[in-house]
């Protein structure tokens, strides 16, 4: 029988936290809300509809709000995922 070779490479068996779960899902949520406030403001244009009732004021700045947000966002759930790796480095190199 010749022998089974098995492969170095270790598999990742990374899991997110709640919180890295959390944020994720955040960031997601409001970039897609704010592509879809995008999308009714140049359907709005494109079709002539006049956006100054106050739920047109909304989707008018829901997008300027909304994608700086998701942004802060984004680069938190980034920091907190270098964190855990680097703990989790510490923790597997002792």
């Amino acid at each position: 029988m010749a022998p089974i070779l098995r492969s170095m490479a270790t598999e990742d068996t990374y899991e997110a936290t709640r919180l890295e779960r959390i944020l994720g899902t955040m960031v997601v949520s409001i970039v897609a809300v704010s592509v879809l406030a995008f999308l009714a403001i140049i359907t709005a244009g494109i079709t002539q509809l006049d956006l100054t009732s106050p739920v047109g004021e909304f989707i008018l700045v829901l997008p300027g709000i909304g994608l700086p947000i998701a942004f802060l966002l984004l680069m938190t759930l980034i920091i907190v995922n270098i964190i855990r790796r680097r703990r989790d480095a510490s923790k597997s190199s002792r």
